[in-house]
C-alpha cells in the first residue's frame, strides 16, 4: 500500500494493466497521469504537439496491437473529436484507453463540458470512478473490456478525484503479450463511405452487448437499508466523486445504486432498483447526463432545484422539494460547523467550504516571467489585445490590464482575422492577436496560414518561452531558436517577421511601432525562458538592487508586477514609503528597464561610492549581462564574481 493522489492513481493502475504506449498533451487536471507514468520505463510515454496527435498515436499504437492510453483534459477531447468519433467505429485489436479530465467549477479551464455527452454521441463507453482506488482499478478494468468489445474506453475523472490523496492498495503489471501487426481487414479499418454503414451497425451491436451484460452489472454496486421494506419512500443513484458524500450522509437510511459505469447504462439494473422506491434522486457531477438517461426510462426522478449544472459538486445539490428527508437530514448535519479563525493584518476573502477567512492570493506571473516585458509594453498603449490559452492569459489581469478576450486554443490568430475583415484593415493599427509558442504548435498554425493566404494586414505576436509553462513546463515541441523560427516563418510565408529578446523593453517597443504602421502581415516572436525551465537554483546570477538615494518611489516599476518587487506603503497616507527587492529576484532585468531614475542596478554593482554608482547607473546592465553570459567562460567568471561577493 502507499498514498497516491488520483493522477498517480491512474498512471498506476495503467502501469499494473500492463499498458505500453501514451500519449498526451498537458492539461489541468490530468497533466499528473502523464508524470506519473514517466516512471515506469517498461512504458512508452510521450507529450505531443496537441491532443488529436496524442490519441492518433495511441490509436496506431492499439492498432498494431498494443495497450495504448491517451491522455487529455475535456477541452482537448473536443481537439481529438475527429479521431475519438472514427476510432468507434474501427474498434482495435490491442485495448484503447483514454482518460479525460473534467473540470466542475472550471478551476483551470475556459468550460465545464461534460465529456459523457460526447462519449454518448461517439457510441463510447465512459467509466466513471468515485474514489482513489477505483482510480486505480478503473484503467485496468477499462483495458479488459476495450479488447473484448473492440471499442475505445474513457475514464473520466474530475478535479476533486485527480488532486485527492488516500491509501491506496497496488497490485502487479500484468504481462501483456502483444500479438503485434498491422491493422486488416480493410473492411473493418478503411472508413470507406462503401464501409461504414456496417461498421455503424456493428458499433450499435457492441455497445447493446455491453450494456445488458455482466460487465455493465458489475459497475452497479448497491447499499441497501438494515430495515426492510417493500417500498423505500426514495432512494439514490449516484456517480462518481459525489458518491462518498451520499454514502456518509445516507448509508442505513435510503437504498444507494453508485454506478460506475455511466454509458451505456444498465437499464434493467436502474429500473430493479427504482421499482423498489417512491421517488429516485440522482447525484452526479457537471451535467444532469445520468439523471435525463433516468429520466427516459420513465423513473420518476425527484426535482434538484439548487442544482444547475455549475461549479463544484456541493450537499446543497442534494436538496429536493419533492423529499423532505433529505433536506431535513442535511440540516441535522450542518450542527457540526466549523470555527471561523479570523487573519488579521491582511484584506481577507470568506472561504464558503471551510469558514475560514483566507487572504487573497490574486494569480500573476512568476518573478522573472518572460511574459512581463511585452505586457508592461503593451500595457501602456491603447491596443485591443486577443489573447489565447496559456500563462499569458494573466495579462489580462491589473496592472498590465492588455489582454481582452479569448476563446480556446489556437483561436486568437482566427480572431483577429475575423475582427479585420469585419472592421476592415485599419482596425490592424488597434487589435493584435497574442499566442504562446506551444498553443502556437498545438493549432496556430492552420490560422497563420490562412492569414498568409488571404494576405491580410495585422500584426500577430507569438510568445515563445519554450514550452508548454503554464501545466508545469512540457516539451511538447522542440524549442525552436532565433534561426529556426526565421527559417519557419519565411517558410510558411509571412511576409514581414522579427524575432525580439522579450526582456529588452527598447527592442519590444521598436519592433511593435514598426509592425503596427505596417500594411502587411507582421509576426513577431517574442523569445524568453519559462523559469520554470531554468535550472537554476538558489542564489541566483546578478539579482537586482534599489539604490535608496536614487529611488523617487513613482512607483514605475510597480507596474512591471514582479512578486520580487515589494512596496512599503505609508500607513498615514496612500503613498508609497519605499521599495524594495526580495530574494525571489531571479535577475532578469526587466524591472531596471522601468527606472526612470536608473535606482535599479545589479546587486554586485551597487557600490559603496554614491558618485560612482550614479556614474555607472544608466548603462543598459542587462544587455550588457545577457551578452557576457551567453560566452561561456566569461559566464563561469561572472558566476563566480557573484558568488564571492553574495
Amino acid at each position: 500500500m502507499a498514498f497516491l493522489n488520483g493522477c498517480e492513481a491512474v498512471a498506476r493502475g495503467a502501469w499494473e494493466a500492463g499498458a505500453a504506449f501514451v500519449g498526451s498533451y498537458p492539461g489541468s487536471p490530468v497533466t499528473g497521469v502523464v508524470e506519473g507514468l514517466l516512471r515506469f520505463p517498461e512504458i512508452k510515454t510521450q507529450w505531443m504537439a496537441n491532443e488529436k496527435v496524442a490519441l492518433e498515436a495511441a490509436i496506431g499504437a492499439a492498432h498494431a496491437g498494443q495497450r495504448a492510453l491517451a491522455v487529455m483534459k475535456h477541452v482537448g477531447l473536443n481537439v481529438a473529436a475527429d479521431p475519438f468519433f472514427n476510432v468507434a467505429y474501427t474498434g482495435t485489436r490491442g485495448g484503447l484507453v483514454i482518460v479525460v479530465g473534467d473540470d466542475p467549477g472550471a478551476k483551470a479551464s475556459q468550460n465545464e463540458q461534460d465529456t459523457r455527452q460526447l462519449a454518448q454521441a461517439a457510441h463510447v463507453p465512459v467509466l466513471e470512478p468515485s474514489d482513489i482506488d477505483e482510480a486505480l482499478i478503473f484503467p485496468r478494468l477499462a483495458f479488459e473490456i476495450s479488447e473484448q468489445f473492440d471499442v475505445p474506453v474513457v475514464v473520466r475523472v474530475t478535479t476533486p478525484i485527480c488532486y485527492g490523496t488516500s491509501r491506496t492498495v497496488m497490485g502487479a503489471r500484468r504481462q501483456v503479450l502483444p500479438n503485434l501487426g498491422f491493422a486488416a481487414p480493410i473492411e473493418k479499418y478503411l472508413l470507406l463511405p462503401a464501409f461504414v454503414p456496417a461498421r455503424h451497425k456493428d458499433l450499435v451491436r457492441r455497445i447493446d452487448r455491453l450494456a445488458n451484460g455482466h460487465w455493465s452489472r458489475w459497475f452497479m454496486q448497491t447499499l441497501m437499508p438494515a430495515e426492510r421494506l417493500e417500498k423505500y419512500p426514495y432512494g439514490i443513484v449516484v456517480t462518481g466523486f459525489p458518491y462518498h458524500a451520499v454514502r456518509e450522509l445516507f448509508e442505513g437510511r435510503a437504498p444507494i445504486l453508485k454506478v460506475g459505469m455511466s454509458y451505456p447504462l444498465n437499464e434493467d439494473a436502474i429500473l430493479e432498483f427504482a421499482a423498489r422506491c417512491e421517488r429516485i434522486l440522482v447525484v452526479e457531477e457537471s451535467s444532469r447526463f445520468l439523471e435525463q438517461s433516468i429520466r427516459a426510462l420513465g423513473v420518476n426522478v425527484a426535482a434538484r432545484p439548487h442544482f444547475d449544472g455549475v461549479g463544484e459538486f456541493s450537499p446543497k445539490h442534494l436538496e429536493s422539494p419533492d423529499i423532505p428527508e433529505i433536506a431535513e437530514r442535511l440540516l441535522e448535519r450542518s450542527g457540526h460547523k466549523r470555527k471561523v479563525i479570523p487573519i488579521r493584518h491582511q484584506a481577507t476573502v470568506p472561504d464558503s467550504r471551510s469558514g475560514l477567512s483566507l487572504p487573497p492570493r490574486p494569480p500573476g506571473f512568476c518573478a522573472g516571467c518572460s511574459h512581463r516585458g511585452i505586457f508592461y509594453t503593451l500595457g501602456k498603449r491603447d491596443l485591443y489585445v486577443v489573447g489565447d490559452i496559456g500563462c499569458y492569459t494573466l495579462g489580462a489581469l491589473e496592472p498590465h490590464g492588455a489582454l481582452h478576450a479569448n476563446l480556446c486554443m489556437g483561436a486568437s490568430l482566427g480572431i483577429l482575422q475575423g475582427y479585420l475583415a469585419a472592421m476592415g484593415p485599419e482596425a490592424a493599427r488597434s487589435c493584435i492577436a497574442v499566442i504562446g509558442d506551444s498553443t502556437f504548435f498545438h493549432s496556430g498554425i492552420p490560422s497563420l496560414l490562412t492569414a498568409v493566404t488571404a494576405e491580410i494586414p495585422g500584426t500577430i505576436l507569438i510568445l515563445d518561452n519554450a514550452g508548454t509553462a503554464m501545466t508545469g513546463f512540457q516539451l511538447t515541441n522542440r524549442p525552436l531558436k532565433r534561426d529556426d523560427w526565421e527559417r519557419l516563418l519565411h517558410a510558411l510565408g509571412v511576409p514581414e517577421f522579427a524575432v525580439v529578446d522579450a526582456l529588452d523593453v527598447d527592442q519590444l517597443e521598436s519592433t511593435l511601432d514598426a509592425f503596427l504602421a505596417s500594411d502587411r502581415l507582421s509576426v513577431m516572436v517574442v523569445k524568453g525562458d519559462c523559469v520554470q525551465g531554468l535550472p537554476r537554483k538558489g542564489p541566483t546570477n546578478y539579482r537586482y538592487t534599489i539604490k535608496t538615494d536614487l529611488c523617487t518611489q513613482c512607483g514605475e516599476c510597480l507596474k512591471v508586477d514582479c512578486p520580487a518587487i515589494v512596496p512599503s506603503w505609508d500607513r498615514q497616507t496612500p503613498r508609497l514609503d519605499s521599495v524594495a527587492i526580495s530574494t525571489e529576484c531571479i535577475g532578469c532585468g526587466l524591472c531596471s528597464q522601468s527606472c526612470p531614475e536608473h535606482a535599479i542596478i545589479p546587486r554586485t554593482l551597487s557600490f559603496k561610492s554614491s558618485v560612482l554608482t550614479r556614474m555607472i547607473a544608466p548603462v543598459p546592465w542587462h544587455r550588457v549581462i545577457r551578452r557576457l553570459r551567453a560566452i561561456p567562460p566569461i559566464r563561469k567568471l561572472l558566476n563566480a564574481f557573484e558568488k564571492e561577493t553574495h
